[in-house]
């Protein structure tokens, strides 16, 4: 092998680490609309038995413990945060009103689940970009909370809870639309699929490995 290969193939093994820590996480969270008493905007549109499916990104790297409980939150890239029930699409509110975060719980105390919140302890709605009252001073909230009887996740790590979760096992779940902490909107929660793609880790070492043939 050339000394510049050589070299090159080097670098490239010591920058797997940074690449690798970086890995995104897509979350896909679907259900059907239980209820709708909305009846302006897009969500007035909205019917029960209509499909429901919720979509974001994580990036493992961008998390914060909880000082309090066994819960991780990890914070949800807000411009690929999409809600659709029915013919209803919306997003996060564009400023986001703090950080939003996907919570992970583990054996806490003797749950395992996940839910939506602006922090790390309790479950809370993250603000929609649709006004739940014609003056748009007022907006629509996502609410989400599922929880698992016995031991389904191994610890916090977001990578050890990718699968896909659906009604078996489950002990209780929590997926509405807020209105000033009231529920014009319930959703009936089917299941929830979290995946990681293919991670840089093993593309750059496919890389790497090929300059020593």
């Amino acid at each position: 092998m050339k000394k510049a290969s050589l070299v090159f193939a080097l670098a490239a093994a010591l920058l797997l680490p940074a690449l690798a820590a970086a890995s995104p996480v897509n979350v896909q969270i679907l259900g059907t609309v239980e209820y709708n008493q909305v009846s302006i905007g897009q969500f007035g549109n909205v019917n029960p038995g209509d499909p429901v499916s919720v979509t974001f990104t994580l990036d493992t790297t961008m998390f914060l413990n909880s000082a309090s409980f066994p819960t991780r939150g990890y914070v949800i890239d807000e411009s690929s945060f999409t809600l659709t029930a029915g013919s209803a699409t919306v997003h996060l509110r564009n400023p986001f009103p703090g950080v939003p975060y996907f919570v992970v719980r583990d054996n806490d105390p003797a749950v395992d689940g996940f839910f939506f919140s602006r922090g790390t302890d309790f479950p809370a709605g993250l603000p929609l970009d649709e006004a739940a009252n014609g003056a748009g001073t007022r907006f629509f909230e996502s609410g989400f909370s599922v929880s698992y009887e016995g031991t389904r996740l191994p610890s916090l790590d977001i990578l050890d809870a990718v699968g896909t979760y659906d009604l078996s096992g489950i002990g209780s779940f929590y997926f509405v639309i807020l209105d000033l902490g009231f529920e014009p909107i319930g959703f009936i929660y089917d299941q929830m699929t979290i995946s990681a793609p293919v991670s840089v880790e093993s593309e750059s070492w496919a890389g790497v490995k090929a300059l020593f043939r």
